[in-house]
């Protein structure tokens, strides 16, 4: 089985809805509020959760995983309860290389 868009999409709305608003108690985060703390337009989040984005890039992965205080690896983990080796090494890789992206950013940051 393949992931796809909607299974990033999915993922990403998930783990919305697992935080708290800060703006409605006792409430899931809303999309407006998660765009927001990304740094992103709401109809991009929208687009996203939707599987309509067909190429949502790194940096604004990276935004919605700060706004979510999560990492990115788990956009990519499918929801089920239980999780295979090839699924595991997977994360680890990707964990990987984002690590290393994101140094290497920094760097050249730095240089500038």
């Amino acid at each position: 089985m393949e992931f796809g868009l909607d299974d990033l999409g999915a993922n990403i709305k998930r783990l919305r809805q697992t935080k708290s608003s800060r703006i409605k108690s006792g409430r899931s985060m809303l999309q407006k509020e998660l765009a927001d703390l990304a740094g992103i337009p709401a109809s991009s989040l929208c687009n996203i959760e939707g599987g309509k984005y067909s190429n949502p890039t790194w940096e604004i992965l990276t935004k919605i995983a700060r706004g979510l205080e999560c990492e990115i690896s788990e956009f990519f983990v499918s929801d089920s309860s239980q999780v295979s080796p090839s699924q595991i090494a997977l994360t680890e890789m990707i964990e990987m290389i984002i690590r290393e992206r994101v140094e290497t950013i920094l760097s050249e940051q730095n240089k500038r």
